[in-house]
């Protein structure tokens, strides 16, 4: 394969939820003893929730939640599952695919589930999950890009989710994943690859390695975006239409253009360009002060103090900028053996 290539699904919608958030006793009990008499049902109970799976809908994952004073049910799609059952767990339901048969089989199955008055407008929808999966060779790794994700994305250092439990898996994961809470839900880049090894799922790679994309809209979002008399088959097709769109904004407003370059090929870029002598030693002191921060945010404040003016500091961004080379290094530690590597606005075609 060549270097990156997007998969065939494209940009569209993995994973939607459903849920009905209040419910009387009396009604999720007629609930669950439908669902758990019916033979294509198998259920895994862990208190105080019920985990329920259709074999004939593989697509759904039904939770019917009691506690003492909430009572809910959260239904859990893989979206493109309901139009082809046949498909794995990896793909997506691209923004090309039939939207509207998409409305008419998921309220079937729910009716078909829950009973007649259980429509799927008689659900809220409170999560969508938009994502494209990345192939990369590799010399491309999705780890690396993992973390050159979270040294150059814009975001304040309160807002990323890490794991903080110190054991071993869960320092793996933040190795692979890397997420951040944003106004509409979260954002999340991981080595897709990694995940299904860490819950025992074999899918015969596609590629060296897998990098996969997510905006995940919560229900707030969800709502504000939706007219006031949308029903969840046009929410769910407005997303699947335009999470291209989506995910072009997004990273247009939380990462800067340019190739990532090894601090060296920085240097050598710099110094070859035609800047004038001041703006070429501001741009090396950013090169030597960013290339042990952490996150973007930690870069910002190493740079902005060596170089004592703000008003240079952003001189600078655009001066990278006319050079179509990103402000944040490749790592020291990373054995890579290249001098650059694609920017996230390559990897997704949006630098034409």
């Amino acid at each position: 394969m060549q270097e990156y290539e997007i998969t065939k699904d494209g940009f569209g919608i993995h994973t939607f939820e459903l849920s009905i958030p209040y419910l009387r006793k009396a009604e999720l009990d007629t609930i669950t003893k439908k669902i758990s008499s019916e033979p294509s049902s198998g259920i895994d109970e862990v208190k105080p929730k019920s985990f329920y799976v259709h074999t004939k809908y593989p697509c759904l994952r039904i939770y019917l939640n009691q506690k003492k004073h909430m009572r809910y049910i959260r239904v859990i799609v893989t979206a493109n599952k309901v139009l082809h059952p046949e498909a794995d767990y990896l793909s997506i339901l691209n923004e090309n695919d039939d939207a509207d048969l998409l409305g008419m089989k998921m309220n079937y199955m729910l009716t078909d589930i829950f009973g007649y008055e259980y429509g799927l407008d008689k659900f809220n929808l409170s999560r969508i999950d938009c994502c494209v999966n990345v192939m990369l060779s590799n010399d491309f790794s999705a780890e690396r890009y993992v973390k050159l994700i979270s040294r150059s994305m814009k975001c304040q250092e309160h807002l990323i989710v890490e794991y903080d439990d110190d054991s071993e898996i869960n320092k793996l994961k933040n190795e692979h994943s890397f997420r951040v809470r944003t106004h509409f839900g979260t954002f999340t880049a991981y080595d897709k690859y990694f995940q299904l090894e860490n819950i025992n799922v074999n899918f015969e790679a596609v590629s060296d390695a897998l990098l996969r994309l997510e905006l995940e809209f919560n229900r707030r979002h969800i709502h504000n975006t939706a007219n006031e008399n949308c029903g969840n088959a046009e929410i769910l097709k407005f997303y699947l239409r335009n999470s291209r769109k989506i995910f072009e904004e997004f990273i247009f407003s939380r990462f800067d253009k340019g190739r990532y370059y090894t601090v060296k090929k920085m240097k050598e870029i710099v110094e070859n360009s035609d800047l004038t002598k001041c703006e070429k030693k501001h741009a090396q002191k950013h090169i030597e002060s960013q290339c042990y921060a952490e996150h973007y945010c930690n870069a910002v404040g190493k740079s902005k103090k060596k170089l004592k003016s703000d008003r240079a500091f952003y001189n600078m961004l655009s001066n990278f900028g006319y050079l179509n080379m990103s402000t944040i290094s490749l790592s020291y530690r990373g054995k890579h053996g290249d001098d650059s590597v694609p920017s996230l606005y390559e990897l997704l075609g949006f630098d034409s």
